[in-house]
């Protein structure tokens, strides 16, 4: 496919999963379990991503210890603190940590927000989730899980707060937002904000970024987020679902949030080279993990699946809980398996990439597949997530990197700080 003169450049940032995304990745070859404990796992994976061209790190997070010690370490690490030492290791890479809007309060996150924009000089942006689960329902104050609808009904008011604050501080003006949950009225003198950080507004404010994928998810985008993070696996879904956020957002007078489908990547220099490292880092996981992990998602008792039925079938006779996970992510993964009529064993494979697209191949038919969802408006961009952390990621930048180079599809050097960078991309 000839590249068009008016190709705009992707957008792409490293989701960075501790060791990697695969549940064997702790494990792997020369790995060292205790490695995202120390500062240099951050200096390291900072100083590859920038080198490797892309324009941001972000961190996963629930509010609270998710790991469970049967399946894999991981999310061990506050994001706001390691993402610290990824701004301090870098010029122009951004950082994006995720905040939950259910486990804080707008104002004092605001706050936090502006000083983490201050210090990388512009270059902080926020993923704007809604959940709590595990122990922080309890240390929260929750008896038991919110609902989707409470959740998004207080982040929807949750993100206006904050928008609120954040022009009270660049028009020196005092705070007032009036709303059930969150009014509040502060003069400005009080705002707690030096003017030395009010001076480097609106960079220093953070990019606003969103991840949901059901329909409050989606509405919370079109109103007020600048990316989105999407669970797709199918193009032609992938495309629907871009036009109808771009539609939305339209139809609320903004520019449409940039788009950032996620892609789990096992690159290799052959096809084969690629199946041999995806087999050799994916045996390593537990035994029974991703039937474990695919049947929660789904909400289903995965000693009911019939393993060489039809997915579509199966999926559709066995959900019952709408809340299990994220929508998006279920979605994602049912629709592929119904697209290749693939069978409940065969999508278990694919499941791998938990929501995301499985790539397992070489950097050219990555760069073929990537330059199809940016001409075709799938997608402004990606956000990768590697098999294994730091050697995914090197991996990216010594071979991805320089094919994406060099069909145009990567610029060589970023210019304005990168809040600023993504708001000039978008549509």
């Amino acid at each position: 496919m000839g590249r068009p003169t008016d190709r705009r450049t992707l957008v792409l940032g490293a989701n960075v999963y501790d060791y990697g995304t695969d549940a064997g990745a702790w494990r792997a070859p020369g790995e060292d379990p205790l490695r995202p404990f120390r500062a240099e796992f951050w200096r390291d994976t900072a100083r590859t991503a920038e080198r490797a061209g892309l324009d941001a790190v972000f961190l996963a997070d629930t509010p609270g210890l998710s790991s469970n010690p049967a399946i894999r370490p991981m999310r061990q690490l506050e994001p706001l603190a390691a993402l610290a030492v990824v701004a301090a290791e870098t010029e122009h890479l951004g950082a994006i940590a995720t905040v939950s809007t259910s486990t804080t309060d707008p104002v004092e996150l605001s706050r936090r927000l502006l000083s983490f924009g201050a210090f990388s000089g512009g270059r902080f942006g926020w993923n704007v989730v809604t959940g709590v689960t595990g122990p922080a329902v309890a240390d929260f104050g929750f008896t038991a899980p919110p609902g989707r609808d409470d959740r998004y009904a207080r982040a929807e008011e949750f993100v206006d707060a904050v928008a609120a604050f954040l022009a009270a501080v660049r028009d020196d003006t005092d705070y007032r937002h009036d709303g059930p949950l969150f009014a509040a009225r502060i003069p400005r003198d009080r705002l707690g904000v030096d003017p030395a950080v009010r001076a480097l507004l609106p960079d220093a404010a953070p990019l606003v970024v969103q991840a949901g994928g059901s329909p409050r998810g989606r509405a919370l985008a079109a109103r007020s987020a600048e990316a989105v993070f999407a669970a797709e696996t199918v193009h032609a879904g992938a495309l629907a679902n871009a036009e109808d956020l771009r539609r939305r957002a339209a139809a609320l007078g903004r520019p449409a949030p940039l788009i950032l489908p996620g892609i789990h990547l096992v690159v290799g220099s052959t096809e084969a080279e690629a199946e041999e490292r995806f087999t050799l880092i994916h045996e390593r996981g537990p035994e029974g993990n991703l039937l474990r992990r695919f049947s929660a998602m789904f909400g289903i008792d995965g000693s009911r699946l019939d393993l060489d039925a039809p997915a579509e079938e199966e999926l559709a006779r066995l959900a019952t809980d709408p809340e299990a996970t994220p929508v998006g992510f279920r979605t994602a993964i049912a629709a592929y398996g119904a697209a290749g009529g693939l069978s409940v064993r065969q999508l278990l494979r694919y499941f791998a990439g938990f929501g995301h697209q499985l790539f397992v191949g070489t950097p050219e038919r990555l760069a073929d597949i990537m330059t199809e969802w940016l001409d075709s408006g799938a997608a402004d961009g990606f956000n990768l997530l590697f098999d294994t952390n730091p050697w995914g990621l090197r991996e990216f930048a010594d071979h991805v990197t320089p094919v994406l180079r060099a069909r145009g599809l990567l610029a060589d050097a970023p210019g304005a700080p990168f809040a600023r960078r993504m708001r000039e991309a978008r549509r």
